[in-house]
């Protein structure tokens, strides 16, 4: 098992603090939090603008972090590593830009395990451009997303699928890999929403020859700081695309008639970007990787699995997770407690867990549940961490005389 709560500087100064919310944002190493802190005490300047000493450094620490996002995915085009300030954002550049050039009467396929970020943005595109926004349903019973729910609804007029690579409620890993083989030969575009994979597992898409048309995730899941998202996208696509937002550094000209943008990835890219975060992203991937994506999963797997296994044996509880669980990711409910009061129970012992929706309504109300309560387990997380969980949830039903 692994021992890294001495990497991050929250669990010295919280005392006691038993962390499961990675799920909605992962704790700081100490390995970025002084490599940022000493940046901004030493380097700092805006990027791409200066010929002086401190923006060439800066610029080289933010164009080595897209070569390092690139070499994590394993694609082989860095400058179609675009840079947004969360993954969101990410989703809604591409149905405000591609999402345009469909037409009435095509079809988008997503999942209804969908976090918001990844259905909204093309449900407000189906309404605005006539698009039929098709639903593909996980199995109530397994909680997996067969492919053959996928499949089964692919036409002539299938332009793209969008869909979570891990659900960020259940855990269920979606059958992405067959989904880029098939829509690639029947040629549909495919968004991955990586915000709850990358974190966990390791992907290499070029070596498995599986890059997708876009994908999008979270890096402040993964340890780096807030106020950033990455998209990748394939240059085919991204050169044709206009951009998203305009302004300063995507320009190539500007006239009184006229305006031509700058070549991949500053056309996507207007303004000041949130260059801290971003350099933060490329310590945080060298924290991860020296670690090693394969341990991380296999560490916070084992904890989910006793995590669920021990909250199966308490009276009244209720695990809504996918036989097979690969992540940290446990849902669960408490019969007679409302998983808000649970979140507030558990947090007086300082456990701290997530509570609602989780921006999955869809899913919540196909699954029949108002709410869930979630633990996230992550590789700061330990044992100890499970037994805390454990304990406080039974004392949920003391509180409430169960």
């Amino acid at each position: 098992m692994l021992d890294l709560k001495k990497d991050f500087p929250v669990f010295k100064n919280n005392p006691g603090l038993c962390f499961l919310d990675s799920g909605a944002s992962a704790q700081k190493p100490s390995h970025v939090i002084d490599f940022v802190s000493n940046f901004y005490k030493t380097t700092y300047a805006n990027i791409h603008r200066g010929i002086y000493n401190l923006s060439w450094r800066t610029t080289e620490l933010y164009d080595a972090t897209r070569e390092k996002v690139a070499q994590f995915l394993g694609v082989s085009n860095p400058e179609c590593v675009i840079f947004t300030k969360n993954t969101t954002e990410a989703v809604n550049l591409i149905a405000y830009t591609y999402g345009e050039t469909l037409n009435e009467g095509d079809e988008i396929i997503v999942s209804i395990m969908e976090h918001h970020a990844n259905f909204v943005p093309w449900q407000m595109l189906s309404k605005r451009k006539g698009i039929n926004l098709k639903i593909a349903y996980i199995d109530r019973e397994t909680l997996e997303l067969p492919l053959k729910n996928i499949t089964s609804l692919i036409t002539e007029k299938t332009k793209l699928i969008a869909l979570s690579m891990c659900s960020n409620v259940l855990g269920t890993i979606s059958p992405f890999k067959e989904v880029l083989k098939i829509a690639r030969d029947k040629g549909i575009k495919v968004l991955l929403d990586g915000a709850q994979y990358m974190p966990h597992h390791k992907i290499n898409f070029g070596k498995e020859g599986l890059e997708p048309d876009f994908v999008v995730f979270s890096p402040h899941k993964m340890c780096a700081f807030d106020g950033l998202g990455v998209l990748y996208g394939q240059r085919e696509v991204l050169e044709k695309i206009p951009p998203f937002l305009t302004g300063g550094d995507m320009i190539e000209s500007v006239s009184i008639e006229n305006t031509t943008f700058a070549p991949l990835p500053n056309k996507l890219e207007a303004g000041t970007p949130p260059i801290g975060a971003v350099i933060s992203l490329l310590k945080a991937i060298e924290y991860l990787e020296s670690i090693g994506m394969k341990n991380i999963e296999e560490h916070e797997t084992k904890l989910a699995k006793e995590a669920i296994k021990r909250l199966k044996e308490i009276d009244g509880v209720h695990v809504f997770a996918p036989e097979k669980i690969s992540n940290g990711i446990v849902s669960f409910t408490i019969d007679g407690i409302h998983p808000h009061d649970i979140a507030t129970i558990l947090a007086e012992d300082n456990v701290c867990i997530r509570a609602g929706m989780h921006c999955a309504e869809p899913l919540i109300t196909f699954l029949e549940q108002d709410s869930f309560a979630r633990a996230t387990f992550y590789l700061y997380n330990d044992l100890e961490d499970v037994e805390k969980l454990i304990t406080s949830v039974k004392r949920c039903r003391e509180v409430f005389k169960l």
